[in-house]
């Protein structure tokens, strides 16, 4: 029988949301009977302040009604869940409707309940809740079948062909071949490469830590893409997991990211690790791009974790907006003191070009010297992520390349190209910092100029601003807000100065701030100011 690790969480936290304090009431003391498992954290009665003041609580557990004020249950589920993946949620509802049931089951909700509820009803659903917990909390260390399979000599071939396979421009008809024979299928109308890597050092994770990882990354990617059209294959590449999926039909962004972060959060929850994934663009088939090139994108989009933050999925879409390719090199040499600069590796960058000065200034050198010269520039500007900035307030690409090629001394040259090191790095830095930035004030402007609409969401400025709805929400998180608190606050603060003009109605005011329903905002107003909406217009 398979031993368990300790359970990490000893009691689970519920929130309880529904209009009717009778019912609230009842629930409450009925799960008194479970006090041994759950804790009630927290009691709403409408969709809108558990949104808001539920959310911050991390419960484990969710009941909420369906009909309620605001914001109703099944809206209410699926906002919590973009920053709760793994929330179990149960549905109490007084109505009986197949469309409600059917909405709940696509939202993975662990049990519907109709009122009048009683204890029996309860108990069984509480228990399914406890045992998918139970399951979600902890990690089994009878891994013997995932052991074997990883061991397996498929196995080991295909993860060497992959790693193999995201270093090749072009991929010979023989290597084509071997890929077949090792049951590594390729032939789809759409794939996207991703690099899901640790967030702490690997110098920091213990063997042990890392073969749980290894074992358990291929347990959750199987349970999360089984009943998808998605494809996929993971493999070991080294310091990070590669990763392909494939479709042939169109991957859609936002369902793929709601299942990598539900990986993640089991990855973080079950194995005590944060890992980040970082995803190339998008491929079709008869797009001439290298799996070699939407690799690296994934591993360049993995840098902005250190300006938004860890344990996220996060786009080459989302970053490589507004980049400069001005004066871009394409070529394959000094592809490692690419790499190693681009990456902030800066150390053994260093050590790598101040060896190949070393070599290129003996004799048998003296005729290709400048070329390689040329190409070591190259290499180092093609590591610059904006060499526009680059170039105006360092040097131009024609200083650089003079000076390049008149130091004669080879120290000094040296001492010149650990300078331009550090200044791409500076420069990288900056740009994945001002491109966050940059981002932030989009959303914000977007909000800002559609916050009169009553049904903006966060779907909707991902879709206008062509961002994944993670990547917003990271965004925001970084900057202590929330998609629904910074619309709240900026439809307020208009509020505020439309109550100072005692003609504008209140219904009127609520229209124009986005709100159907005057109660709604008037509930809202007095949640975020303290004060009703007469009250303030009082003083």
């Amino acid at each position: 029988m398979a031993r368990k690790f300790d359970k990490i969480i000893s009691m689970y936290k519920v929130i309880i949301v529904d209009d009717e304090s009778v019912v609230r009431e009842r629930l409450y003391n009925q799960l008194l009977y479970f006090s041994d498992d759950f804790e009630i954290v927290g009691q709403f009665e409408n969709g809108y302040d558990a949104l808001l003041s539920g959310t911050p609580l991390m419960p484990d557990l969710l009941i909420t009604d369906i009909k309620m004020p605001y914001i109703d249950g099944i809206e209410l589920i699926k906002r919590m869940k973009q920053e709760l993946p793994l929330l179990q949620t149960i549905i109490i509802s007084g109505f009986d409707s197949f469309d409600y049931a059917k909405q709940a089951i696509s939202l993975g909700v662990i049990g519907y309940i109709s009122k009048p509820i009683t204890i029996d009803e309860l108990s069984e659903t509480i228990k399914k809740a406890k045992i998918a917990l139970e399951k979600r909390n902890t990690v089994d260390e009878n891994l013997e079948d995932l052991k074997k399979r990883a061991d397996s000599g498929l196995k080991l071939m295909q993860n060497n062909d992959l790693s193999k396979l995201i270093t090749l421009k072009d991929i010979p008809e023989n290597f084509k071949e071997k890929l077949k024979t090792d049951e590594i299928n390729l032939d789809y109308e759409y794939t996207i490469l991703g690099a899901v890597d640790f967030d702490d050092e690997v110098t920091q994770i213990s063997f042990n830590e890392m073969e749980l990882v290894n074992f358990y990354l291929e347990k959750y990617f199987e349970e999360e893409f089984k009943d998808t059209n998605l494809d996929y294959i993971i493999f070991d590449n080294g310091e990070e997991f590669g990763l392909f999926m494939f479709s042939n039909e169109p991957i859609h962004k936002e369902n793929l990211q709601e299942i990598l972060v539900r990986i993640l959060a089991k990855i973080k929850l079950g194995c005590h690790t944060s890992m980040s994934i970082g995803l190339s663009e998008f491929k079709h088939k008869d797009e001439n791009k290298s799996y070699r090139e939407l690799y690296r994108h994934a591993l360049r989009t993995l840098e902005y974790r250190t300006v938004i933050g860890p344990n996220i999925v996060i786009f080459f879409d989302d970053i490589n907006k507004n980049k400069t390719t001005t004066g871009k090199v394409d070529e394959n040499e000094f592809k490692n003191i690419t790499y190693e600069v681009l990456y902030g590796e800066l150390d053994v960058a260093k050590e790598r070009i101040e060896k190949l000065l070393k070599t290129i200034t003996t004799e048998n050198f003296k005729e290709t010297y400048l070329f390689i010269l040329n190409n070591l520039l190259d290499s180092l500007l093609k590591a610059c992520v904006n060499l526009q900035a680059l170039f105006l307030r360092y040097m131009t690409y024609e200083e650089l390349s003079l000076k390049f090629h008149s130091i004669k001394v080879n120290e000094q040259l040296f001492d010149f190209i650990n300078g331009l090191v550090d200044e791409i790095d500076r420069i990288n830095k900056e740009s994945r910092q001002s491109g966050v930035e940059s981002s932030f004030r989009q959303i914000l402007t977007f909000i800002d100029n559609n916050y009169a609409k009553s049904d903006l969401s966060l779907e909707d400025v991902a879709s206008e601003l062509n961002y994944s709805v993670s990547y917003i929400s990271a965004i925001l998180k970084k900057n202590n807000t929330s998609f629904t608190k910074y619309l709240t606050d900026v439809r307020m603060e208009q509020a505020k100065v439309l109550l100072r003009n005692p003609d504008n109605k209140l219904l009127t005011i609520a229209t124009k701030v986005g709100y159907d329903d005057p109660y709604y905002f008037s509930h809202c107003f007095k949640k975020n100011t303290g004060i009703s909406p007469a009250e303030y217009r009082k003083k």
